[in-house]
Order: structure tokens, then sequence, then C-alpha cells
């Protein structure tokens, strides 16, 4: 412990350490858009570590919030004993979650790119952005494995693969660490999964983590809202201390997700009472009770009775004030000037939003009718998500946060959202009739959907049910006449944070019926029908894909995902994004994902998928098959050509297959993406480690042990274009550390 941190810590009060191991919501401090000092007083009369979800729940734009920051901060200089700073943070896994601040795609769009460095540099401007109105602390990334589409925060992660979900997480860490913004590492560990075999769990579940501790620096690892072994994550001593900080040798910050502590007792019924609660969490490992500290509010009460030891309570004041030490936010500073309007959506922010979305964007079929000329064509464009905001916006953008949560009206401006219509209008409006009717709305259940089980934010159980977006009065039959007048037909459908995201677990995972219904009809027409599917959850459209032309996922693409569309379409941008999960084949195709055994044929939109406007041909295939369990490393080369007549990217994907205790295993060990011009030849492939086939036992022992492998190169998991045995050979040996990736070449 440092001096100027042990100096202060001694000098403050048992109802001040407490205050810096709690949050308030930031909401509950504004009165009419502005700081109020009585409630101030009321609720924070210690100070306070950290400010929940400022800017997302207030919806103040960032003048006024930085305004009410500084307000804030000036309070508790002239009220406070220690004027130590508190802890501004919001979501940020799309930008931070700030009005007027710029919106990149939804991660689980942004894994499609298989592209880290977009997440890293789309991470470095959100730092900016967020030091701008003075917010220090990320609630992000999402480092949870999406291996079934019926989770509803599956849209926020890397999808189903832990070796690029880890790569994805690494990046996004470095590109705010590196930029003076601390980052949290979520939900540790399995929210979201069903599988808790402590084996699968060390190698699979665990990854990501480990990662992010060991070779990001992460600055903070969140629990998740779930159970590990029946007990609630928040409370389990062999997650957060045996595991995070003996295992991984964690020494930064462990915080709650908001009201997680009081789930112990309200959801799990693990314990009576909230002090029960806050006692078991602290002493597990917990450092910090957000979003309003409730639980942990019953400490110095325990304390004082001999339940819990201060020398707990300071420990984990340490781990926060060294936080904030490090970040330049221990003491707070003189309060600074706003001279202009704050800007959060530059130029150079817009085109990073553009430059993301045309990377994210999947596909999946095209029967030859993409690109498509548009010139002097009449162009129907139709569907609930074809024209609204709510196509483009994951659940944790600010509008989606503050419309969800606090039913604060969403907005179309400020940033500008730029639907596919807009996209359309905008690109080809000059050269075709461009004409939009919505034909049919997202369903007509909104009330059915969503859960209010244990794993989830407590207030999504009094969230808004029916979106609040004005929409046009819906029409089909206007719709169905609009689309037989046209020569094409392009239909936006698919979900919205009503139906997808936090608390919104579904049964099964069509399309919605009424969509469904409205898109065979379109089919019915007889004019080619181009699908685009928004939304953050893998939808089984396997069917309703076959009776259409093309289709494209474009997941939630923010901002300016209708540009990026437009782009595609039209055929100004050829598409290279890649699948990282699986499509289920039918509603109940659940959960799938490409490690898991498979009964009958492959998915028909697997792992690893997507079309591009051009063709690739792989050759010249050359692996060390025979590689010591000793050596270095091992290569694995391969040419790859662009056989057809414009330029592309392509994703080269390397697997391993091997058996274990009788079941076919596979993983990911690598890829290669190349950009080729038409006609070129690149020679790629990957470096590879042996350590990194190491895996972990049930008591987290390590061992390198001699495998025998068939090693997969292909344009997806399916797609194999070649296989070779590759043996792993010597004497099995415990390793401490092993290589989580590989080198490109």
């Amino acid at each position: 412990m440092s001096d100027k941190i042990k100096q202060l810590l001694d000098s403050m009060s048992l109802e001040e350490k407490i205050a810096q191991l709690q949050s308030v919501p930031f909401k509950k401090l504004i009165v009419d858009g502005k700081l109020s000092i009585e409630k101030c007083k009321e609720l924070v009369p210690h100070g306070v570590g950290h400010v929940g979800q400022y800017a997302s729940n207030t919806a103040l734009h960032p003048n006024e919030l930085v305004e009410a920051v500084n307000a804030f901060e000036q309070y508790i200089k002239e009220t406070t004993e220690h004027p130590i700073a508190p802890l501004f943070h919001d979501e940020a896994i799309t930008g931070i979650a700030a009005a007027e601040a710029t919106v990149t795609p939804q991660m689980i769009g942004m894994s499609c790119s298989w592209n880290p460095s977009l997440v890293y540099e789309n991470a470095v401007m959100t730092a900016e952005n967020m030091k701008k109105i003075k917010a220090y602390y990320a609630l992000s990334p999402m480092m949870d494995l999406i291996n079934d589409a019926r989770w509803g925060r599956g849209e926020e992660g890397y999808g189903e693969d832990p070796y690029l979900i880890s790569q994805f997480a690494l990046n996004f860490i470095k590109g705010l660490e590196e930029n003076g913004i601390a980052a949290t590492a979520k939900h540790y560990a399995g929210y979201g999964e069903e599988n808790q075999d402590i084996v699968y769990f060390r190698n699979n579940v665990l990854t990501p983590f480990e990662v992010s501790v060991k070779h990001g620096n992460v600055s903070a690892v969140m629990p998740g809202y779930h159970a590990f072994h029946d007990v609630p994550c928040s409370a389990s001593k062999f997650l957060l201390t045996d595991v995070l900080r003996g295992d991984f040798k964690f020494d930064g910050l462990i915080s709650s997700d908001y009201g997680a502590v009081e789930n112990i007792k309200d959801s799990f019924h693990y314990v009576e009472t909230y002090k029960e609660a806050g006692v078991l969490s602290i002493s597990a490992g917990m450092d910090v009770d957000l979003n309003d500290g409730k639980a942990f509010s019953f400490l110095p009460e325990a304390v004082r009775e001999g339940s819990l030891s201060e020398e707990v309570i300071d420990k984990a004041v340490y781990r926060v004030l060294k936080l904030k030490d490090r970040l330049g936010r221990l003491y707070i500073k003189d309060e600074e000037k706003i001279d202009a309007p704050i800007c959060m959506d530059p130029p150079e922010n817009r085109a990073r939003a553009l430059e993301s979305a045309r990377h994210a964007v999947v596909m999946i079929k095209n029967n030859g009718i993409l690109p498509y000329d548009f010139k002097n064509k009449k162009v129907a464009v139709v569907g609930p998500n074809a024209h609204s905001y709510y196509s483009l916006l994951g659940d944790y953008t600010a509008m989606g946060v503050g419309e969800f949560f606090c039913h604060n009206p969403a907005y179309e401006y400020n940033p500008e959202l730029v639907t596919l219509y807009d996209g359309l209008k905008n690109k080809v409006g000059k050269d075709a009739d461009v004409r939009f009717e919505r034909g049919c709305d997202w369903t007509d259940y909104f009330s059915a959907e969503g859960n209010k089980d244990a794993s989830g934010d407590a207030r999504a159980k009094t969230a808004q049910r029916v979106p609040l977006e004005k929409i046009p009065e819906t029409n089909p039959y206007k719709a169905l006449d609009l689309a037989k007048d046209s020569d094409i037909i392009i239909a936006g459908i698919g979900e919205n944070r009503y139906l997808c995201g936090e608390v919104r677990n579904r049964e099964e995972v069509s399309l919605h019926a009424v969509q469904e219904e409205f898109v065979n009809q379109l089919c019915d027409t007889g004019k080619p029908v181009v699908l685009v599917v928004f939304g953050g959850r893998p939808l089984a459209i396997t069917e309703l894909a076959k009776r259409c032309a093309a289709v494209i996922y474009a997941w939630y693409p923010g901002e300016e995902g209708g540009t990026a569309l437009a782009e595609i379409l039209s055929g100004e941008t050829n598409p290279s994004g890649k699948l990282t999960v699986t499509l289920p084949d039918h509603p109940m195709d659940v959960p799938t994902f490409y490690r898991k055994e498979r009964v009958g044929a492959p998915s028909v939109y697997p792992f690893g998928f997507g079309l591009s406007y051009t063709t690739y041909e792989y050759s010249d295939f050359e692996i060390d098959e025979n590689v010591a369990i000793d050596a270095p490393y091992a290569d694995i080369k391969f040419s790859i050509t662009n056989t057809g007549d414009r330029s592309g990217i392509e994703t080269a994907q390397v697997y391993v297959k091997y058996e274990e205790n009788g079941k076919t295993l596979r993983k990911l060990i690598g890829y290669s993406q190349v950009e080729l011009k038409a006609g070129e030849t690149k020679k790629t492939g990957i470096r590879v480690y042996p350590d990194y086939f190491a895996e972990y036992d049930a008591e987290g022992k390590l061992t390198l042990s001699p495998k025998n492998f068939d090693v997969q190169i292909g344009a997806s998991s399916a797609d194999i274009k070649y296989e070779a045995k590759l043996i792993l050979s010597g004497e099995a040996r415990a390793i401490d550390e092993k290589h989580y990736f590989a080198d490109q070449l």
C-alpha cells in the first residue's frame, strides 16, 4: 500500500470508507435538469465512490452533463473532509452511452468483422469521448460465450468462440486502458451458459477473463447476475478469491452488477437480510456494490457488532482509492470550464462508425441479384426495421438504456441515425425510385416478451414494454401493392430492444410470426426479395431464406448502418463479414455452436460463414505434421487467390479436431485475414505455439500433453478446403502459462 493512500485511508471514518464502496444513480441527484444539493445532502453525505449510468439515465446533453458533474464535485469539496473524486461510469460497448455520442455497431456485429483492430480503434475513440464528459470508468466489455440464441444478452458479446472473444475483448480493453479509461471485464463468469462442468468452465468460459487480467491488465471485473454451482456469483469465494485473486493474481477492482448483491437475498434467497448479503459478498471478494449500495449500507452495523472485520473493508477501499489514483482521479481537481459546445460525434467519429458497419455486415445468401444496379429501377423498401432507429441501436446505447429503463424517448438526431431507407435514398435516390411502406409491426405481442428471473437488472421488472418510437401507420396492403409495382423488394426485418437484450430471453428463436407471414407474402409477389435482418440474436431464418433472392445479416449496425448497407447492396462496398455465431436452422435448434457435436448435417449458416462479391481459391498447403511438445512453434501455411473480378477481404480459418473422452471436439486455433485485388495471390497462414494446446484440469492445473489432431483449413467451420494430421509428441508436462493466440504469417 502506498504511503499516500495508507495515510488517506487511516484518516477516514468508517462511514467515509463505506461510501467509497457504494454508488449513487446520478438520476437521483438531478432535479429539472440540474444537480440538487438537497438530494446530495440526503443521499451522499459522506461522498461516494461511484456515480452510476450518469450519462445514459439522465438524458442530459454533454455541456449540461459536465456542468452537473462539476457541481457535484464542488459539493463534495465543500462538504466532505476528504474531497475524494467519484468515478462517473456508464456503458461503452458501442461508444459511451451518452447523448449525442457516436454509436458504432453492436459487439456481435463487430466480431463478425474478424478484425479486432477495428474494436481497438473504436475503443480509443470512445475513451476520448468519455474524457470530454469526465467519465473515466466503463462498464464494458462483455466477454460471455454466446452459445444459445435464446439468451437476450448475446448481442453484447463477441460470439461463441473463446479464442475470438478473448482477442476482441483484449483489443477493446487496451483501447480504453491505454487512453486513461478503466475497463470492466464482465460478466464473470458463465452468464448465459448452461454448461457448468468445471473442466469445460476453466478451458472455455474463463479463458477471456484470464486473458483480460494477465494480458490486458484490466482495471475491474464484474461478476454476473447468475449462480455458479448453486452459489450466486456475487457471493462466490471460489470465483472471486480462489480463481480471480488466487489463480489469475488479479489485484484490481471487483464491482457488482447493478443490484446483484441485493439479489443474493431478493432473487436467490441465499440469505435472509441485506446485511447478510453485504457481509457475504465483501467477504467473498467483492469491493463495490453498484448501483445504489443498498446491501453495503449495512456494513458499518456489521463491523460494530463484530460480524465483519474493518480490515476487510480497508482492503476493498484501498483498491478503490488505488484505481482512482492511477486514473488521476483520487482528489477532485479544479472545475473544468466549458468554453464551447462539446462535440461527441465529429466527422472522424462518424467515419469510424461507417467503416465498422461495412465490416460488421454479413451476406449469407445471394443468388446473383447483388450487387444490384439501381439505375432507373423501382425499389420497395418495407418492413418494421427498414426505417426505424431501433434497427440501428443495441441494448446498451444511450438511447436504448434511457428509453428501456427510464422511459426517456429516443431520438434520431444528435447523433444522426441513418436507417436502411435513409441510406438507400441518400445513395441511389437520384437514380432510382426508392419508396417506403412499413407493412407490418415487429410483433403483435410485446407484453408477452421478456422474463423476470434472477439473471438481469431488477429495473427491467418495471421496464417499458411497448416501443416509444412514433411509427407511421402500418398497412400491409399498401406495402404489398408497392412491392408488386417494384423491380426489387428490400425488406428490413428482425428484432428490437423490446424483443432482444437484457431480460429478453426467448423460448425459441423464430422470426416473429407477423413478420414471417409478411415476408412470405412479399415472396408471393414474384418479385425478388432481399432480406436484411437487424437485431442482436441469431434467428432461425433458414426456411424463409430459401424463398429470398439474397439475405444480409446487419445486426445492430450503429448510426451509419443505413449508409453501409446501401453501399453493400449497390456494390460500392464488397461485403467481408463472417458469422461468429451459428444460425439455428429451426426455432428449437438451440443451443447450437460449432464446438458442439451436431446431429445430422452442419448448419446451413455455420460459424465462420459469409459470402463476398468475389471468389477465393486455397492452395499450396504446408503443415508441420510432427511437432515436438517443446518446439517453439509450428507453422501452417497456404495461399489464397482472388479468382473473381473485384477486390475483397477473405478470412481463412484454422481449426483442430480431436478426440477426448469419447467425444469429437473442435476449436479455432487461428485465422488469417487478407485483402486481395482481383487475380491476386498471397501466401499466408498462422504460427501456432504448442503450449496453446495445454488444458486445465478440474483443480486448475495446466498440463501440456501429447495429442493427435486433424488440422482443418477453411473458409468457414463447415467449408473445409484442406485437412491434415498434426501429431504433438513428447512427454506431458505442467506449465504455468500458455500462448493464447496464433500469429498471422
